[in-house]
């Protein structure tokens, strides 16, 4: 018999993590279906100290050290296995010790700056962070100790992460990332869309609302599932397979055809201080800096941008959809059913049944299999993408929904574990020596020639063939690769018992309140006043030496020189 699998799906997740599970196992005692996985769409907020506090991308007024680091040390457990991807507002030197990948927490992955997992018969894939075009084709020059604009660049999707992506042969199941794919919005109900968040019109109309990268990734892998969060808002679209939504290519994204002389230049590093692999690095003018044109409700956790002038893209898009009915945008055949997920300030286990609800959706899909599929395009032929965007962790928001997947017996024989993909390996044995770390724009290898219509560079067949050969040998000689449960914490916390409301002296009284919301309140979602107590014992360092990486970095056979760099 095929086996059911009973996937979560939420939105951002702001450090919310006892809300969500509370969520996940109240509803696990309503259905009596046991949920197996939990797959968060960024923000997550891996919060373990005061370092990781003071590098994280977001406004100084909602930095509070909130509830990770429970789940860090081992007080709490996740009850569902739980995998993300990274958003915008992280600690950003956290993600760069598991840059590949590894676990934050026990039964919590991050999924690295991209990459590809299997659970369960099927095969995930992931990117992280969101799209701008100033810094998406920069190698990663950011340094300790993350001052200025890098402290936000470490979370903007890099050109070198695309071509990873692009190499993917075999098919997806799932690929989940923080921003929306640019232009998704025309194959769901824009209207509806422009009601709910009508600032995004002008964007809409220009089609410039989401991420071109996630675009051309979604024309070339064509998942049957792609999850997103950062509007904050739910959303679904159907992309058909005969739909195109970005046929300009690799070098149709900003800023390949841009003059790169005029792309602002900031860095980790003093002005006055080399960091030997780029020369000078300078930290931007603050006064350079200002916040995003949002509403209010949107500049929550709005970060600083850099306002540059995006040159403007022809596409060829298909008109926004108007008026359309709900059957025909929702993502599944059957009737949804609505269930309430109130988001509280504290953990709750009775919850209230209103109109304002997430949807529960089942559907059966028939998953990637390992049979030998052309090289040319991991595209399955009659098959759609489901879209689907969720909010954020809020009363009344849609910002957690659950579907059913029913996996074939073919590849539903194993336990229900995250594995590595070979596929996945194979890619980054090739694409590793080829790392940027510094500004320069990312130029692919001599070795990925560009083919096709679209120009994508591309890795020969034989090439990718005489690395999966290797990975095979080495790696998977025995079958199937269960990731170890190998965690150990390397950084220092906060002693028991500290507040989640706690910012230890960062959180700057700068007197934007935001939608009339406490300045002590944590962006908005919980109750606890700001609690200023300093941080006791040592500063803990920027980048601690993570085993998980050294360790995969030996399996698969290659070298860390990003985070060797940064120690």
């Amino acid at each position: 018999m095929p086996r059911t699998l009973n996937i979560a799906i939420e939105g951002c997740c702001h450090g919310m993590l006892d809300n969500i599970y509370s969520q996940l196992l109240t509803r696990q005692k309503q259905t009596n279906k046991k949920i197996d996985l939990l797959i968060i769409c960024g923000d997550f907020q891996a919060i373990r100290n005061v370092t990781d506090l003071g590098c994280m991308s977001c406004p100084d007024k909602y930095k509070q050290i909130g509830g990770f680091y429970r789940y860090y040390t081992g007080e709490r457990v996740a009850p569902v296995p739980t995998i993300f991807v990274g958003g915008n507002h992280e600690a950003g030197n956290h993600s760069r010790e598991l840059y590949y990948g590894g676990w934050v927490a026990p039964n919590i992955y991050f999924m690295g700056n991209s990459g590809v997992l299997k659970f369960g018969g099927l095969r995930i894939g992931g990117i992280s962070g969101i799209f701008k075009d100033f810094d998406y084709a920069k190698g990663y020059y950011e340094r300790p100790p993350f001052r200025g604009h890098s402290r936000s660049s470490m979370h903007h999707a890099r050109s070198y992460e695309a071509f990873k992506m692009l190499q993917i042969r075999q098919p997806l199941d799932i690929v989940v990332s923080h921003d929306w794919p640019q232009n998704i919005e025309r194959y769901g109900d824009t209207d509806g869309l422009l009601k709910k968040k009508p600032f995004f019109e002008k964007e809409v109309e220009r089609g410039e609302l989401g991420s071109p990268l996630n675009a051309l990734l979604l024309e070339r892998l064509r998942p049957k599932w792609w999850f997103s969060a950062h509007l904050h808002v739910r959303f679904t679209a159907s992309f058909g397979p005969q739909e195109s939504i970005f046929t300009q290519g690799w070098k149709g994204i900003p800023p390949y055809e841009q003059d790169l002389s005029n792309v602002p230049v900031s860095g980790g590093l003093d002005a006055n201080q080399t960091d030997g692999m780029s020369g000078t690095a300078q930290i931007g003018n603050v006064d350079e800096i200002v916040m995003s044109s949002l509403s209010d409700e949107e500049a929550d956790l709005a970060e600083p941008e850099l306002e540059i002038k995006r040159p403007r893209m022809e596409l060829n898009l298909p008109p926004p959809k108007h008026d359309i009915a709900p059957a025909l945008i929702d993502i599944t055949d059957q009737e949804p059913t609505s269930e309430t997920r109130e988001c509280t300030g504290a953990v709750t286990s009775d919850l209230k049944q209103e109109e304002h609800s997430i949807q529960t959706d089942s559907t059966n899909i028939e998953p990637a299999t390992t049979n030998p599929v052309s090289y040319s395009t991991p595209r399955v032929s009659g098959r759609a993408t489901n879209f689907l965007a969720l909010d954020k962790c809020l009363p009344k928001r849609q910002f957690l929904e659950v579907i059913e997947i029913k996996v074939p017996d073919s590849a539903a024989d194993g336990e229900l574990k995250l594995e590595y993909d070979p596929e996945w390996l194979a890619i980054l044995r090739l694409c590793n020596p080829y790392l940027p770390l510094d500004e320069s724009p990312f130029v692919p290898p001599a070795q990925a020639q560009a083919c096709e219509a679209n120009q994508l560079p591309l890795f020969s067949d034989e090439q990718v063939d005489r690395e999966l050969e290797w990975v095979n040998k080495n790696v998977f000689r025995n079958g199937r690769v269960y990731v170890p449960s190998n965690f150990v914490p390397v950084a220092p916390v906060p002693p028991p018992g500290t507040p989640d409301s706690v910012s230890f002296g960062l959180a700057r009284n700068d007197g934007n309140r935001g939608r009339g919301r406490g300045r002590g309140q944590r962006g908005g979602y919980g109750h606890n006043q700001r609690n200023d107590a300093p941080w006791t014992g040592p500063r803990p360092y920027f980048i601690n030496a993570n085993p998980q990486t050294d360790d995969f970095c030996k399996m698969v056979g290659i070298i860390d020189p990003l985070t060797q760099l940064l120690r």
